[in-house]
């Protein structure tokens, strides 16, 4: 069962009690957050892992993420959530190629088997350990 954690015009957090994982999908409003909002809505995430850790696996739903993530800000986020990851992270890419090298430069810094994936549907399966072997 998915149930939503919390909710903001920036972001959703879900719970998928049945797989373990935590589900944060960013909406196309990213295009006009600022960093304090940035780290408010990160603060949000964290809480959601504390709440379910220790928890399977986390699956970062970027496709309209649109922010451009600092390199102090990256710092501030791995030491934010590095005591709660999962042991597997699946990122869905973002669409804006700068956002996206800002996440990957973030998640470089955390404590987790991180795949970059370009959908969603392959990114589940690989969390559940069913991807295609190329």
């Amino acid at each position: 069962m998915i149930e939503l954690e919390c909710k903001s015009e920036f972001l959703e957090v879900s719970y998928d009690s049945e797989n373990s994982w935590v589900i944060s999908k960013w909406t196309p409003n990213t295009l006009h957050l600022t960093i304090d909002q940035y780290k408010e809505e990160i603060l949000a995430v964290r809480q959601v892992f504390i709440n379910h850790y220790p928890f399977a696996c986390n699956l970062s739903l970027n496709q309209d993420f649109y922010f451009v993530i600092d390199p102090a800000t990256q710092e501030w986020t791995a030491q934010q959530l590095n005591d709660y990851l999962p042991p597997k992270s699946a990122v869905v890419v973002a669409a804006e190629f700068v956002a996206q090298l800002s996440i990957e430069q973030t998640v470089q810094d955390m404590e987790t088997a991180v795949k970059y994936f370009d959908n969603e549907p392959e990114a589940r399966e690989w969390l559940i350990g069913k991807e295609k072997v190329s």
